[in-house]
């Protein structure tokens, strides 16, 4: 499993989206028809069935549900569950079937705790492909029948059907992903101080600099989230890997090719903190501490109140934005990409998404998981709020009404090199545990040293082979 996860962390796309990571078991046959699904109108049903014959209507899961455990919750401001929940209204309708969101702010510890009793999720929804993989290597995921693995193989960007396939069998539907190299900031806030939107990381500092000096807050973060508090910082650690160590070099930190406290990973922390860590950037040593407090939901929230200048945050965040705030270059919130040093060329990108896996290997499971991974679902989704991206290859950009959702998509697929999230490639019990743990302690007052020298102690503490 080690070496295929350095594979997947090594995978680079061009298009849309991006590459990810799959898993393992057995496999059975579903009950919604043969036939590989293609692109009709969204969430129409064709006669007596959905997505071109492949789920046949006939009310044949009356009386059944469908339960989908998801890290995905709704918020005060952004209700993504209830709009991921709706999309399946089509099948329901169809099929019969009633399909259950269970969302939870613990999802990393109750998913283990739900298969290994013996009561598995029916659809388990992986935000972070190590902690998939943790449960393939148990045996506890099922591998796809084969019209849906075909789906996923056929309909889905480069990268994906690489991620989902362990030894020949298909584990994984990809369905939600996202592009986290952006900086949110205020073009009012801007134009008031004659700021300009910087275009190397060199300007970047200088911007940040400057507006100390005219006595402002550059920077403001939030990085609490239940038990994956501190991932917002690994964020940080991996934009400024690709851009100050180049993508070779981040391969193999993510592969542990290099140890976690090497000095191109000092280097990085070294970077990283002269943001998040530096009292002039940040306001004051209290309010570093706070970062950790912060619910990662309100990180970016002191910039509409001016009480800081920029929050450096991935494309999702556009839906924590509260209520009524205008979006945009011409609107109170924009952002820009977070750049690359002077004379690089490269524009890096870097993404996550989600894998759903099969907990259960029910008939309606497996038509549930045939349904959230086509195009009827991303576009019905996408056109009732999600502010996530689709990774099939039939979605067009040009389709996205929102604009800051259709900006995100484009500066996704011009990006030069892009890279799945690390802490989400290494396995789950470095990249969401002992780096989200460590590098929250570094935060709030923790040396470099001791942060770097832990995480690369519980590298060495894993089981080999």
């Amino acid at each position: 499993m080690k070496t295929r996860r350095g594979a997947l962390g090594a995978l680079c796309i061009s298009g849309l989206l991006v590459a990810a990571c799959g898993s393992s078991s057995k496999s059975s046959t579903p009950a919604g028809g043969t036939t590989a699904p293609g692109g009709t109108t969204a969430g129409a049903a064709a006669g007596d069935s959905l997505l071109n014959g492949a789920i046949k209507c006939s009310q044949q899961y009356k009386g059944k549900e469908v339960h989908v455990f998801s890290p995905v919750r709704d918020s005060a401001t952004y209700k993504e569950a209830t709009i991921l929940r709706d999309g399946f209204a089509p099948l329901e309708k169809c099929t019969g079937v009633k399909v259950v969101w269970d969302g939870t702010d613990q999802f990393e510890t109750e998913v283990k705790v739900r298969v290994e009793s013996g009561n598995p999720p029916d659809l388990i929804d992986f935000p972070q492909p190590g902690g998939f993989l943790g449960l393939v290597a148990k045996g506890q995921l099922h591998a796809f029948p084969d019209v849906l693995a075909k789906h996923v193989t056929d309909d889905n960007n480069g990268g994906w059907a690489a991620a989902d396939t362990v030894a020949g069998k298909v584990y994984g539907v990809p369905q939600r992903a996202n592009s986290k190299s952006y900086v949110w900031y205020s073009p009012p806030a801007f134009a008031a101080k004659g700021y300009k939107i910087p275009t190397t990381l060199e300007e970047l500092t200088a911007l940040s600099d400057q507006i100390v000096k005219d006595g402002g807050t550059p920077w403001c973060a939030g990085i609490e989230s239940g038990v994956a508090t501190g991932w917002p910082v690994t964020d940080w650690m991996e934009d400024f890997m690709m851009r100050l160590n180049g993508p070779d070099v981040y391969d193999q930190w993510v592969q542990h090719k290099i140890p976690f406290n090497d000095p191109k990973v000092k280097a990085v922390a070294d970077a990283v903190g002269a943001y998040l860590k530096n009292p002039k950037y940040i306001g004051s040593e209290n309010a570093i501490k706070a970062i950790a407090t912060t619910k990662f939901q309100e990180g970016g929230f002191p910039i509409l109140d001016g009480n800081c200048y920029m929050h450096r945050q991935a494309s999702f965040y556009a839906g924590n934005w509260p209520a009524g705030t205008k979006l945009g270059p011409d609107g109170k919130i924009d952002f820009f990409p977070l750049p690359s040093k002077a004379g690089d060329k490269t524009t890096y990108m870097l993404g996550g998404g989600d894998l759903f896996g099969a907990g259960t290997d029910k008939p309606e499971t497996y038509d549930a998981l045939l349904y959230i991974g086509s195009l009827e679902y991303a576009q019905t989704t996408i056109k009732n709020g999600e502010t996530n991206l689709s990774p099939r290859k039939d979605f067009d950009t040009s389709t996205i009404a929102d604009p800051m959702s259709k900006r995100f998509a484009e500066a996704l697929k011009s990006a030069t090199v892009f890279r799945f999230d690390g802490s989400d490639l290494m396995p789950a019990a470095i990249g969401s545990g002992a780096e989200w743990k460590e590098v929250t302690a570094w935060i709030v007052g923790g040396s470099t040293d001791d942060f770097l020298n832990n995480v690369e102690s519980a590298w060495k503490a894993l089981p080999t082979g």
